[in-house]
């Protein structure tokens, strides 16, 4: 694992120190990188929402199942692999780009606590050090919220649509601002890819 931290790590530094090289600052260098990362796992993101259109589809069936073994959870398990299988659906498949974004994250957060960091602000921020007007924490809550409504949530998680962009903004505001920056510019062209896919179809 540490070895994959490491590539990934030198991977995300080299990306950032060419981009910086061309924008000439190190919090626009983070942005244009996190858009390049996107755009890689731009046929990822596509795979989730097939993935997660597919699950949508198959909400009925899986009710059925759920009512007509309810008092056997291991049929009712059985049962709803075989549906899984039969429609070529990976439950697994809508985590996929989540669980790649943290180890990103992780290695991001490496490079901002070494030395290629410049000293200098970008905007009202240090990058390596928190957001201290707490502006950008706030954002990736508001964007946490907007990508959950645009992606249209089941309407029993209703309540963790509210909790999860508080949690967003707990989690975040003791992240150094490049992370955040990271974080905020992904989200916000998760947005813009969900609209686009949805606008569309399949």
């Amino acid at each position: 694992m540490s070895y994959i931290y490491g590539l990934l790590k030198t991977a995300i530094e080299t990306l950032l120190l060419m981009v910086y090289k061309v924008t000439g600052n190190f919090g626009i260098a983070i942005i244009g990188a996190t858009i390049i990362i996107k755009i890689i796992l731009l046929p990822l993101t596509l795979k989730q929402d097939k993935s997660m259109k597919n699950m949508k589809k198959l909400q009925p069936e899986m009710e059925k199942i759920k009512e007509q073994y309810k008092n056997d959870p291991k049929m009712q398990q059985q049962k709803t692999m075989e549906l899984y299988q039969k429609h070529k659906v990976n439950p697994a498949g809508g985590c996929l780009p989540l669980l790649i974004q943290l180890p990103i994250l992780w290695a991001l957060f490496g490079v901002l606590r070494g030395d290629i960091v410049p000293q200098e602000m970008f905007l009202w921020m240090d990058l390596i050090k928190p957001d201290p007007y707490y502006i950008l924490p706030v954002l990736n809550g508001v964007v946490s919220f907007v990508q959950q409504k645009i992606m249209g949530s089941d309407p029993k998680m209703k309540n963790m649509m509210y909790m999860f962009p508080i949690m967003m903004v707990f989690i975040s505001y003791k992240m150094p601002a490049g992370l955040q920056i990271y974080w905020l510019t992904s989200s916000l062209a998760g947005v813009i890819q969900q609209y686009l896919i949805m606008k569309k179809g399949d």
